[in-house]
């Protein structure tokens, strides 16, 4: 079975180890991965040493462990923002939840107060009865 491998513009680093532009790298198990190649070649454009070449200007060399560090770097960012998210709106569910119940318990209280305001102008009544002169 042979290894896949492609040629790119651009020098490529995998490891310690560099790749010129339009030398062989390999892609896959020890080398770049797919959608990385794509990459390269949507960034860098598609291989095109030969004989009617012509001269570009230079193109940088690429980093790959570096660019796998910062992509690691933003999924782990990624991953405790979406997690802050998540507990977040646990929260405001939560509280919209507590301000329904606080909502239900006012009117009740509400209720309560006007039933008991009736009862305090009745007793009221009452002891302006017992105590007017007769």
């Amino acid at each position: 079975m042979s290894k896949k491998t492609e040629q790119f513009n651009v020098t490529v680093k995998v490891g310690k180890k560099s790749y010129a532009p339009g030398e062989p790298v390999p892609v896959g198990t020890g080398g770049i991965t797919a959608e990385e190649a794509e990459n390269f070649r949507k960034n860098f454009g598609a291989f095109t040493a030969g004989p009617d070449a012509t001269s570009a200007a230079p193109v940088p060399s690429v980093d790959l462990d570096k660019l796998r560090e910062a992509i690691e770097k933003l999924s782990a960012d990624n991953d405790k923002l979406s997690a802050d998210n998540d507990r977040l709106t646990a929260e405001r569910d939560s509280a919209i939840g507590d301000r329904n119940t606080l909502l239900k318990q006012n009117e009740q209280l509400e209720t309560d107060n006007a039933t008991l305001a009736g009862e305090v102008t009745k007793l009221q009544a009452e002891i302006e009865k017992l105590t007017a002169p007769q």
